[in-house]
Order: C-alpha cells, then sequence, then structure tokens
C-alpha cells in the first residue's frame, strides 16, 4: 500500500497541477482547451510458479501485488509548443516469498517505490515554419514495434519505460517519409532529475547508457507497404558503484552490468497487401564490442497474420525470431544485444526465466516459432491463444557462472502456451487476465527442468 509520505506528496502534487496548469501526460490536447489532466491507477496481481525452473528453490514461487497511480497533464500555449509531465508511485505487496527466505538481505515484504516524473519533456513543433519538431527531456520512445527500441528502465518491470532523452522528427511530406534522430542518455539509477520526491533511489538499469539514433520510415515506395530503416548508436559505462546487486521492485538481486560501443544496422518492412494478410518483417546487423570482445551477432523477426473478417474478427498468426547465440569457441561474443527491447515482447513468464543465462528481459540465443489465433469474443472482451516452440542458437551462457544451468544435452528450450483475456469496459474500465505455462526442454540442467507458470489479474481505472 502507499505510504504516508507517498500520499502526501502526491496529494500535494496533484493540487499543484490542478492550480497551476502544470502539464502531465501523453494524451494529445484538443482545440477547446490548453490543459488537459488526467490518471490512472493500475492494480496488479501476480502469481508466478518456479522461477529458475527448480520447485526446491525457497524463492521459486513468487505472489505479489502492484499498486501504480500516475498523475499527467498536458499544457500547449500553442499549436507549436507542448509541455508535459507525469508524476508516478508504484508499491508491491509480497506474499511470497517471505523476507527470511531472500538470498541477498534487503529484501521487503510491504515496498513503498520512488515518486517520481516518468515523463517530463517539452515538443516544439513545425519550427519557423518547417515540417520539423523536436521533443526534449523525459519521454517514452517506441519505434516499429518496439523490437529494439520502447524499454529505457527494463529493471523496474513496466512500472515506467522512459528514456531521458532529445528528439527531432523532420516530416518529408511529398515523398511520404519521416526522418528521426534521438540522442539517449540514461543513468543507471533515478537519482538524476527530476529525481523522485520522496528520496526513494532505485536502480532501473545496470549501466549507465548513451544511445544515437537515426530512423527513417517510408510509405510510398511500395503500395500498402511501410519501410523503415535505421541505425543505432549505443555505448554502455559501469557505474562505479561496486558489485552486481540492483535494487528495484522491492528485492535486491545481482545482475552484471555491460560495457562497450555497439552499432545496429537494420531494416524493417510492414505491409497490408490484401484485406485478409497483414506482414512484417525485421532484421538487425550489429558491430562493436561488449564487455571486451569484439561484437558480430544478427536478429531476425517476423509475423504473418491471416484474418478471417468475420462478425468475430477471428485472425491466425505465424511468427518466428532468431537472436544469434554466442559461440563457446570463439574469442568473439556473437550474442545479439536486444538493446532496448527488455520487455515481455512475447511473454510474461520468460522475463523471469532469462537471467538463468543473461539478465531480466535480455531475449538472446533464441530461435522461437510462434502460432497463435486471436477472437474478438464480446464486443468488449478480445482472447488470444499463443504456442511458442523454443530452441537455443549455441549451448552457451552470459557468465562462465551461469554454464551450471545448462544441460549441454540439447538446444530445445521448451514448450511455451499462453492464453490473453483483455477487456475494455468502458473509457474508464479496462483489465486483462494473462496465463502463461511452459515445459522446460533438456536445453536446462536436470535440475532446471521443472514446469512453471506465471498469471496475472489487472484492472485499469482512468480518469
Amino acid at each position: 500500500m502507499m505510504s504516508r509520505h507517498a500520499s502526501t506528496w502526491l496529494a500535494a502534487l496533484a493540487a499543484a497541477l490542478v492550480s497551476t496548469g502544470a502539464s502531465a501526460g501523453t494524451q494529445e490536447t484538443d482545440a477547446t482547451s490548453s490543459f488537459k489532466p488526467g490518471a490512472d491507477l493500475r492494480l496488479r496481481q501476480v502469481f508466478v510458479g518456479n522461477v529458475g525452473l527448480n520447485d526446491q528453490s525457497p524463492i521459486a514461487d513468487r505472489t505479489f501485488q502492484r499498486y501504480r497511480g500516475r498523475l499527467w497533464g498536458i499544457y500547449a500555449p500553442t499549436d507549436h509548443i507542448v509541455g508535459t509531465a507525469r508524476l508516478m508511485w508504484e508499491g508491491r505487496h509480497y506474499n511470497k516469498p517471505e523476507e527470511n527466505q531472500w538470498p541477498v538481505p534487503g529484501f521487503e515484504t510491504w515496498y513503498s517505490g520512488g515518486l517520481f516524473f516518468d515523463l517530463l519533456d517539452v515538443t516544439f513543433n513545425d519550427i519557423a515554419g518547417s515540417p520539423l519538431s523536436v521533443k526534449l527531456g523525459r519521454q517514452e520512445i517506441i519505434l516499429g514495434n518496439g523490437w529494439l527500441v520502447l524499454e529505457g528502465t527494463p529493471i523496474d518491470g513496466s512500472r515506467t519505460i522512459y528514456f531521458d532523452a532529445a528528439r527531432a522528427t523532420y516530416n518529408l511530406e511529398s515523398i511520404g517519409t519521416t526522418l528521426d534522430f534521438i540522442y539517449l542518455n540514461q543513468d543507471a539509477d533515478t537519482g538524476r532529475f527530476p529525481s523522485p520526491l520522496n528520496g526513494v533511489i532505485e536502480d532501473q538499469i545496470e549501466q549507465n547508457e548513451t544511445g544515437a539514433i537515426l530512423y527513417a520510415r517510408n510509405k510510398s515506395l511500395v503500395q500498402a507497404t511501410d519501410l523503415d530503416a535505421y541505425l543505432i548508436y549505443k555505448s554502455s559505462t559501469p557505474e562505479n558503484t561496486p558489485g552486481n546487486i540492483r535494487v528495484n521492485n522491492g528485492a535486491p538481486f545481482p545482475s552484471p552490468p555491460d560495457s562497450g560501443v555497439a552499432y545496429t544496422l537494420g531494416m524493417r518492412a510492414e505491409a497490408k497487401p490484401t484485406p485478409q494478410w497483414a506482414l512484417r518483417a525485421e532484421g538487425a546487423y550489429q558491430w562493436g564490442t561488449r564487455n571486451d570482445a569484439d561484437l558480430d551477432a544478427f536478429g531476425f523477426n517476423a509475423r504473418a497474420t491471416y484474418s478471417l473478417n468475420d462478425p468475430l474478427a477471428n485472425r491466425f498468426h505465424l511468427g518466428y525470431e532468431f537472436l544469434s547465440g554466442n559461440d563457446p569457441d570463439s574469442n568473439d561474443t556473437q550474442a545479439f544485444d536486444p538493446l532496448w527491447g527488455r520487455w515481455p515482447q512475447w511473454s510474461e513468464l520468460m522475463i523471469y526465466q532469462w537471467p538463468l543465462e543473461s539478465r531480466v528481459g535480455e531475449a538472446t540465443n533464441l530461435s522461437r516459432l510462434n502460432l497463435g489465433w486471436g477472437i474478438q469474443a464480446h464486443p468488449t472482451t478480445l482472447v488470444t491463444v499463443d504456442y511458442h516452440a523454443l530452441w537455443a542458437d549455441e549451448m552457451t551462457t552470459r557468465t562462465p557462472a551461469q554454464l551450471v544451468n545448462l544441460s549441454g544435452e540439447s538446444r530445445f528450450r521448451g514448450h511455451l502456451a499462453a492464453v490473453w483475456l483483455k477487456t475494455k469496459l468502458s473509457k474508464h474500465v479496462a483489465g486483462h487476465l494473462v496465463a502463461e505455462y511452459l515445459w522446460p526442454g533438456d536445453y536446462y540442467a536436470e535440475n532446471r527442468r521443472d514446469e512453471s507458470y506465471f498469471v496475472r489479474a489487472e484492472l485499469n481505472l482512468t480518469w
């Protein structure tokens, strides 16, 4: 539950927003008002079974609640200037595990997180009458389907996804093209401005990061097709803090930092050639250095969707993803770096299992085949069912100490099934129920083959 200190700050800021016209949020204003306030509350109940795929571990099972509240507003004194800000707080309560079971000191059953701005930016549109816009400050950035750029703060588990960034967008409308240049500067924790109002400093990533992205999008070269091309630079610098312990979401846990400079060159295409078919594919090549080794990696992600266009909106999809793994016989590293794509793109459960061989949410060394079906079971309710067959590209891990988690017998990771029920009852009330189950394969060591599950119920209230 929210601490008294956090409640006081939240109430004070709400009053300040209303009285001063300060701005917070991501929704857009309309022509009738220069200020738009808003708020939401996200409530989650989560059950996770056999984190680490070993049911003998005292912390294998997790049961906890998450409470996230946000206040926002937008202030647009003119059509050319828009200021945004959003204040958020999230706390947790753990039923499992208990405090004395956690292997690292500092675990709290009741955890009150930081109260801080996860959005605080200003946008300048049509600068000097040109098709150039510039957005400065703490903002959310999603490129394409978010495969490589979406999550700037992976350690906090979907509480926030922000980047501290400057983004310039130039719209070449005559040729159906937009160009984005983005500069990113991420601190490893929340201690920089705008720092938490209640003084709670938490880790957001394992290292300080800077990045530059050149991203081009075209809608005119091929009919009914979006074509994207990009070049991404990422520099990772470990903090001066000794050790690998990170603290967020009420749990201190080990996670090693990265160092090095990586370049990623990629292309993406998304097309709708007929009313029934939707296709998308994205591929990227990486080079540079990572943790004192030369980087040479490749990734690919594609999906084909067929829609029946019937009253229940039945659709079926087939997908494939490949992320290269590290060759254990090479002095270089071939493990694909997901950059800022460390979020549950296709599995909530696997977010908890990746630390067996990499880090939280860091999918790599992967070959994944996906079959899925979706149906609009009710005007308010969407149901989707997915099956994933999972393999590893190489028999390897991020660190030598993690090798004990692999068997050396097979590259088959296992079978994963997922079911989602998403509902939107009104513009104020929405929610979902998701369940996943993993049958581990022989890729994992014998003591890491216990079946695992994830269940989450979520309620969203928006004003």
